[in-house]
């Protein structure tokens, strides 16, 4: 991937777990700091908060129905449901139910339940030296406590109050939390106490309601009745409408005179045969047996068995006697007597018959005057009863009303002190022996967590907030290049820290260092990335000023010296010559006059005896004629490179900053392997790139990039092991 198409890619996103791991390694001591101060503060403040102690009282609300009285209608049970469940467990956090346990037990007193705020505390003092001065309205009377309306205690009493309910249960959990034991356990059960009366006091309420409105409304009733009653007996005594047993009178008279007028025209027909059969009989010639057999009469029968029985002693005699004979004389003399007698009875009867017959015709006819005058009178009265019924059938409505309204209210009535509530106390609180407040290991443990997590979310600030690495290998993925040293930084344990000649010669005071290790294996990655064998010019280029380039290049030349190689420095930063000065000391002449022309480059060359290194100073002291680009750009340069090439095996030259000049793009062109050097986070990420950029046209002469400067542990947790150093001389830290 070329450095053009790193550039859209952001250059935080190289976060990874082994980053943050090693940031922790490297910082955990801002997190443990953190976390022992707010565990430290937190648990002063757990120690100096009040102990509180919670009491808990269950109750179970009871949906079972109660016998005592039927009261369904007036005062209906409890109807336990999810939601019934919590409309009572807001009734007892209701202010009525508090206000009732707080008068109860006179808590308004209590001066745990009405001490003054941190604001309160503040005005106090204000108006009790207003009061003293004479100032305000009331200055004249004694300045009194403060002390809460009903309703802010109520509402502070509260906070102190939990209602919950038990999980897939009809119980609720009254939990009250006080300063003292014996207190929280007292409201506790106080509150449940007062919630059942007031059960009570709500359903005796209802109770009582009920029976006002039954007793008004029976009083308009029973009028109601009487009026209709009276109605009824009114409109009957307009209408002669009577009753006896339960049967209207007129309907029994006319029942009865029906009966009669059946029973006298019975008599009159039977009458009125007997007489026609009779007359009939007698005008026909027919003898008077026969008639005497229709006339049914004793004295008849008696005169027939007396006329009989002469026939027969006459008929006896007539064997004996003849006609003349007293015997027969005397028998035909009671046999005509005796028809005589009959004849007379038949008349009579027949007589008899006629006036009877002629009785009965009569009382037939005056009884059938009689009933059409009574079924008049009854239809007027059917039509008056139609009215009657109706009036009778108000009286009646109303009375069945009244008397259900009075069943009702006898009832209420008689059980308006058997109320019994639908909750009932299963668990009274007990005295806590464990303050429930403050919880001070929790406490301690959250804030030890909090200032953990806090002290890492530090670290994870710091380690990304630089626009630096934050680990060497993400070099690798910001320029596309390959990582091929980190080298490690040092404080100094005998020298000044920056004392500038110790650090170019880091490999000659320390050569057991960690430093002094990443050179070497910084040298090795180099030799690998030789492309043609033979003299060779490496160029160790940077961003920007102070980023240790002229360090790497100056302990990198004299590695190579030391493993006899002919090595030669040359200090390319014709504009500040730091190298120069630190290593150079007195000189006549240097880079410049040798492009210059004014002396051959051997002459400028200075040798270094302990570890014959050679070195070629940027000037010899003095102006340079031209600028220090063109020096570098003029045809001079490949001509003195290529001469000093033929006399060493290697050239590294110290190249100035990338970015502020132009000269390393110039030098570039004659390298054969270039090392980009970027110092652990302080070199910015974007400006990284643009060097990189800088140097595209000879990307392919690029061996790779040195982080330099890089903390020792993060060198550790890279590499699995510990930096070597030399204790005399050299302690891991500031950057050399």
């Amino acid at each position: 991937m070329s450095i053009e198409d790193r550039e859209d890619e952001d250059g935080e996103a190289g976060i990874n777990p082994q980053r943050i791991i090693s940031a922790v390694r490297r910082r955990w001591r801002i997190a443990a700091g953190i976390a022992c101060s707010t565990t430290l503060i937190a648990l002063t403040i757990a120690l100096l908060i009040p102990n509180r102690y919670e009491a808990s009282t269950t109750i179970q609300l009871d949906p079972r129905k109660k016998n005592v009285a039927n009261l369904e209608g007036v005062v209906s049970d409890l109807n336990v449901d999810t939601a019934a469940i919590e409309s009572e467990a807001e009734v007892i956090r209701s202010r009525q139910i508090l206000l009732k346990v707080i008068d109860r037990l006179d808590l308004r007193n209590d001066p745990e339940f009405h001490r003054a705020g941190f604001i309160e505390r503040l005005v106090l003092p204000l108006s009790s030296s207003e009061t003293k001065t004479g100032i305000g309205e009331h200055a004249t009377e004694a300045a009194d406590p403060v002390v809460p309306r009903r309703d802010e205690f109520a509402t502070a009493f509260a906070r102190n109050l939990k209602v919950e309910r038990v999980r897939n249960t009809l119980l609720l959990e009254i939990q009250f939390t006080a300063a003292d034991p014996d207190k929280a356990a007292l409201i506790a059960n106080t509150i449940a106490d007062v919630y059942i009366h007031q059960q009570l006091a709500a359903k005796s309420e209802i109770s009582e309601t009920a029976t006002n409105m039954l007793d008004g409304r029976l009083d308009a009733l029973r009028k109601k009745v009487s009026d209709a009653e009276t109605r009824v007996e009114a409109y009957k005594a307009e209408q002669n409408i009577f009753a006896s047993e339960g049967q209207i009178l007129s309907e029994k008279e006319l029942a009865r005179l029906m009966e009669q007028t059946v029973e006298a025209r019975n008599r009159s027909a039977e009458m009125r045969a007997r007489f026609e059969r009779a007359k009939e009989l007698r005008s026909s010639g027919r003898s008077t047996s026969a008639i005497a057999d229709v006339l049914e009469s004793h004295t008849v029968r008696l005169l027939k068995d007396k006329l009989a029985d002469a026939s027969r002693r006459r008929a006896e005699l007539a064997t004996r006697y003849g006609e003349r004979h007293p015997e027969m004389v005397k028998v035909r003399a009671e046999l005509g007597d005796a028809e005589r007698q009959l004849e007379g009875e038949i008349a009579s009867l027949i007589s008899n018959l006629e006036n009877e017959y002629a009785e009965a015709a009569a009382r037939e006819a005056e009884l059938l005057a009689g009933l059409e005058g009574k079924k008049r009178e009854e239809a007027n009265r059917r039509a008056a009863n139609v009215r009657l019924n109706e009036l009778e059938r108000e009286a009646e409505t109303s009375r069945q009303i009244y008397q259900v309204l009075l069943a009702r209210y006898k009832q209420n009535a008689a059980t308006q002190s058997l109320q019994l509530p639908d909750a009932r106390i299963v668990e009274f609180a007990d005295t806590p022996t464990q303050p429930a407040a403050p919880k001070r290991k929790q406490i301690v443990i959250l804030a030890a967590a909090g200032g953990l997590a806090l002290g890492l979310a530090l670290i994870l600030a710091l380690e990304f907030a630089t626009s630096g690495i934050g680990r060497p290998e993400e070099a690798e993925g910001l320029l596309a290049l390959e990582h091929i040293s980190s080298l490690p930084r040092f404080d100094y344990a005998n020298d000044e820290p920056d004392d500038p000649l110790r650090a170019t010669r880091l490999m000659i005071a320390a050569p057991s260092s960690g430093f002094a290790e990443a050179i070497r294996s910084l040298r090795r990655e180099i030799d690998v990335r030789q492309i043609e064998p033979g003299p060779r010019i490496i160029l160790i280029a940077a961003s920007l000023p102070g980023e240790g380039a002229s360090v790497v290049a100056s302990n990198l030349a004299h590695y190579y010296a030391q493993t006899g190689n002919r090595v030669l420095l040359v200090d390319a930063d014709l504009r500040r010559s730091n190298l120069t000065r630190q290593l150079a000391g007195r000189r006549s002449a240097g880079l410049a006059e040798a492009l210059a022309g004014a002396v051959p480059p051997e002459h400028a060359i200075l040798r270094d005896q302990l570890t014959n290194l050679h070195f070629l100073p940027a000037t010899g002291g003095g102006p340079v004629a031209s600028g220090h680009a063109e020096l570098l750009a003029s045809a001079a340069m490949p001509r003195v490179l290529g001469r000093l090439k033929g006399q060493f095996d290697t050239i590294i030259i110290d190249g100035p900053p990338l970015l502020p000049v132009i000269d390393t793009r110039v030098i570039a062109d004659y390298a054969d392997q270039i090392v980009f050097v970027m110092a652990w986070r302080r070199t910015p990420k974007q400006l990284a790139r643009k060097a990189m950029k800088l140097l595209s046209v000879n990307a392919d002469r690029i061996a790779g990039v040195v982080v330099n400067q890089v903390a020792a542990d993060v060198l550790a947790d890279d590499n699995g092991f510990e930096l070597v150093s030399d204790k005399s001389d050299l302690e891991p830290g500031l950057a050399a």
